[in-house]
C-alpha cells in the first residue's frame, strides 16, 4: 500500500524492486499490520494507476 502526495492511500504492486530501493526498518504493531492486510483485501483501495487517472 503507498500513501500518494495527497494522503489517499492506493494499492499498488513492485514487479521489479529499483536498484536503490532499501528495506524499511519494521516499524508496524500486530494491530496495525492486519488492518493493513484488511484494507488491503477487503478495502476497495484503488490502484495506483486508478489514482493516477483521477489526480492529473
Amino acid at each position: 500500500m503507498l500513501t500518494m502526495h495527497d494522503g489517499q492511500q492506493v494499492f499498488s504492486l513492485l514487479d521489479v524492486l529499483p536498484a536503490s530501493f532499501e528495506d524499511l526498518p519494521e516499524t508496524l504493531d500486530a494491530t496495525t499490520k492486519t488492518e493493513v492486510a484488511h484494507r488491503l483485501e477487503h478495502g476497495g483501495l484503488l490502484t495506483q494507476a486508478q489514482w493516477a487517472g483521477t489526480n492529473p
